[in-house]
């Protein structure tokens, strides 16, 4: 089963594909020399070019390109992931079905280099096409109908051709992959989310006319169909963009809630399809946290961390779980947060900064003595050594820098946390109140009732 991704390369690279490339020097120069790292590549047997002298010579022959069209900005080139499933594929086979697939796509206008890597259980093969074409300067743009309408499809088929898997349900259009992931290990996601509230309201609404005025009482945005307007949209009070009815499913097309509206109100009752699906149960568990006292930053992504358990099981007032809809999503990030705060024993905003400077500063040296190692690198003719002590220094960096974009994303969202943890304790409370007062007053009710009699 072959899964294609794309990203843009500009001047620098996105974050989304640091992995792709070296963290210091994200040029399409460097790019272009990972896609076929000899280290990946086992002594660069499975690379190949199209339309290029060789890999050593791919960024001249790509720059001279856009030099000659004087087109130097802006997009330089496409980096394209073509991975396949562990143990489905033979190293040559991808090799040849990268190729294959580079040729059919660009192969008539642009320059391409292929690296096939070997170092994860699933092969997959690295192709950079340079945005301009040699041939007649035009400029290549990837857009989500020319990765569904062709590029998905070519890869597609020559799978099929070679007896490999395809999905089955590709990924829905406008569906971002890591939303898709998620929805597929039914981890929750925004659409889910709004599948989950949706159901909810359908139950409870006697009509159509009921269906919309509930959705704007709990904060929704509704752009009915009609006057401009192509298709009936709804944007949550917990998301930022609109979202189709029609492409939550078919079972939330405007016609398919209507009727499931008459089926509730003529007492058919059958299960949502949200419930029809799995739920995902989060990983970890709170109770192998070691038996300590828990102080500053610790204990708020702790308890923090608990509420989502009780939000999860439906042990908390619905107004707390409707509150907190929009965190749910955030779960996984705010377990790793926790769990790095754990392992370092970081307390509060001060140790977090100065674990934090630590790092920047170790990034710093490493990266002075990495480039001291590539000057000497260039100068001997025994590299081996050298370029062993230039792979671990990059782990090392690796690490580094992980650990800083961990510190920042913790400065970012502990305050957030802390708010949100304030504002759910205090609707648990007013509810709580509120239901011990609903209590008292049937008791005396019933009191009185029976009193009467």
């Amino acid at each position: 089963m072959a899964i294609v991704k794309v990203y843009a390369v500009r001047n620098k690279l996105h974050r989304a594909i640091n992995y792709a490339a070296n963290e210091e020097k994200t040029s399409l120069e460097r790019l272009i020399g990972y896609a076929a790292n000899p280290d990946k590549t086992e002594q660069r047997i499975f690379e190949s070019v199209l339309n290029c002298t060789s890999v050593e010579t791919a960024f001249d022959e790509m720059t001279a390109t856009k030099r000659k069209y004087s087109k130097e900005d802006k997009v330089l080139a496409y980096h394209y992931i073509q991975s396949f499933s562990p143990g489905e594929v033979t190293p040559e086979l991808a090799h040849s079905i990268g190729v294959q697939f580079a040729n059919e796509c660009f192969g008539d206008r642009f320059e391409v280099v292929i690296g096939t890597h070997l170092d994860r259980k699933h092969l997959h093969n690295h192709i950079v096409v340079n945005s301009v074409s040699f041939l007649d300067g035009g400029k290549f743009r990837s857009t989500p109908k020319s990765y569904y309408n062709v590029i998905r499809k070519i890869s597609d088929r020559l799978c099929i051709e070679n007896e490999l898997s395809v999905i089955d349900n590709p990924i829905h259009k406008g569906m971002h992959y890591a939303e898709w992931k998620s929805s597929n290990d039914g981890k929750p996601t925004i659409r889910s989310q709004v599948r989950e509230e949706l159901d909810e309201i359908i139950k409870s609404s006697y009509t159509m006319q009921i269906f919309w005025k509930e959705l704007e009482r709990r904060g929704y945005t509704v752009h009915r169909k009609g006057n401009n307007i192509k298709y009936t949209s709804i944007i949550p009070p917990f998301g930022k963009r609109p979202i189709r009815l029609d492409k939550l499913g078919n079972e939330y097309t405007e016609k398919a809630i209507q009727e499931r509206i008459i089926a509730e109100r003529n007492g058919i009752r059958t299960m949502s399809p949200s419930q029809q699906k799995k739920i995902y149960k989060y990983n970890g568990n709170l109770k192998k946290v070691p038996r300590k006292k828990l102080k500053g930053f610790q204990a708020l992504y702790f308890h923090y961390l608990y509420l989502f358990k009780k939000i999860r099981k439906k042990q908390t007032p619905q107004r707390v779980s409707f509150f907190m809809r929009d965190e749910i999503i955030k779960f996984e990030r705010y377990q790793k947060q926790f769990k790095f705060l754990y392992i370092h024993g970081i307390e509060n905003a001060e140790q977090l900064q100065k674990y934090q400077t630590v790092q920047e500063q170790r990034i710093e040296d490493l990266t002075g003595n990495r480039k001291k190692l590539y000057t000497e690198r260039d100068k001997t003719n025994e590299q081996a050594e050298i370029i062993q002590q230039i792979s671990k220094i990059n782990d090392t960096l690796k690490i580094c820098r992980a650990d800083v974009r961990m510190c920042k994303a913790i400065f970012a969202d502990a305050n957030r946390v802390k708010e949100k943890y304030n504002q759910a304790q205090k609707l648990q409370t007013q509810a709580m109140k509120h239901e011990k007062q609903s209590r008292t007053k049937e008791v005396v009710d019933n009191e009185l009732k029976w009193r009467s009699r």
